[in-house]
């Protein structure tokens, strides 16, 4: 007799089989994916992209990849804002502008911009010399100056470094 109880409750227990165990398989399932999405960065929020383009000079427009004239100062040499002022800067500077009248302003405004130029670089301390972020941001700061001496932000297209020495 203790046997055929024995025999019911076995099969009753695999006549219903437990609900518990699916949806812990889902939860586990949604809990796992949700994890992976957040460690691995997949964006859940659409990610909108500007298709717009930004107006352009009718002159920059035909021809963006065009070179335009350079103008190559003599070589700068200054002392970096260091404690002891032990440590100098050697850099060329030369700058790309729009066109031949951009030139010729440069060139007028050419000592003026050297001073400009020598004081923002005699500024500088040598961790703000070091690396490529911190070259762009010296770019960024030589036509921040020239623009503000000549009257305008869109004369000068690029600066370029053919000899940057800290020592």
């Amino acid at each position: 007799m203790a046997d055929e109880e024995e025999n019911e409750e076995i099969e009753d227990a695999g006549e219903k089989p437990s609900k518990i165990v699916p949806i812990l398989i889902v939860v586990n399932i949604l809990v796992s994916a949700g994890a992976l999405f957040k460690i691995t960065g997949i964006p859940t929020e659409p990610v909108i992209v500007n298709t717009v383009a930004p107006e352009i000079d009718r002159e920059e427009q035909a021809a963006p990849d065009e070179q335009g004239p350079i103008h190559a100062f003599e070589p700068f040499l200054v002392n970096l804002n260091e404690p002891g002022g032990g440590r100098f800067l050697r850099a060329t500077v030369e700058v790309e502008v729009r066109n031949d009248e951009d030139l010729a302003e440069l060139q007028a405004m050419e000592r003026k911009v050297r001073d400009e130029v020598l004081r923002f670089l005699s500024n500088l301390r040598v961790d703000a010399t070091l690396g490529e972020a911190n070259r762009l941001k010296i770019q960024a700061g030589i036509v921040e100056r020239i623009a503000t001496l000549l009257g305008s932000d869109k004369i000068v297209k690029n600066i370029y470094f053919p000899d940057f020495v800290v020592q």
